[in-house]
């Protein structure tokens, strides 16, 4: 028996002050148990020292954080999401890859960045939901 996984995206462009600017374009989608999805994320505009984050968001639950990834860097996995190792960055990209699909990974998911300058006026990102 097939059991379809939904991964419910919704269209963003987040635009940073200093011109970042990141889309998600499918609304969903749907894909069988034990098979790989990619889940978009076009980013334009990103400087050495911004970061990108993939956010999980399931009902009931939560925002959390799945990993995050500099330019050119490896992604990071994020500690307190115990999970976190199902999920990679696709090379030369900024899509999330789900190798092995789950039911457990139903959800919404969301890409974001902002600058880290180490200090407390860091300049961060205004997500904004298109129709």
């Amino acid at each position: 028996m097939f059991i379809a996984i939904y991964a419910v995206l919704f269209s963003l462009s987040t635009e940073a002050v200093l011109g970042v600017s990141l889309e998600q374009k499918d609304l969903s989608i749907t894909k069988v148990e034990g098979k790989s999805v990619y889940i978009s994320c076009k980013v334009t505009g990103l400087s050495s020292s911004n970061y990108v984050h993939w956010y999980q968001k399931k009902d009931g639950e939560a925002l959390t954080r799945i990993l995050y990834v500099k330019s050119g860097s490896s992604p990071v996995h994020d500690a307190n999401y115990k999970d976190a190792k199902e999920f990679n960055v696709q090379a030369g990209s900024y899509d999330l890859k789900i190798a092995n699909l789950k039911k457990s990974h139903s959800a919404v998911y969301y890409c974001a960045s902002w600058e880290y300058s180490g200090h407390s006026d860091s300049k961060y990102s205004q997500c904004v939901q298109k129709p």
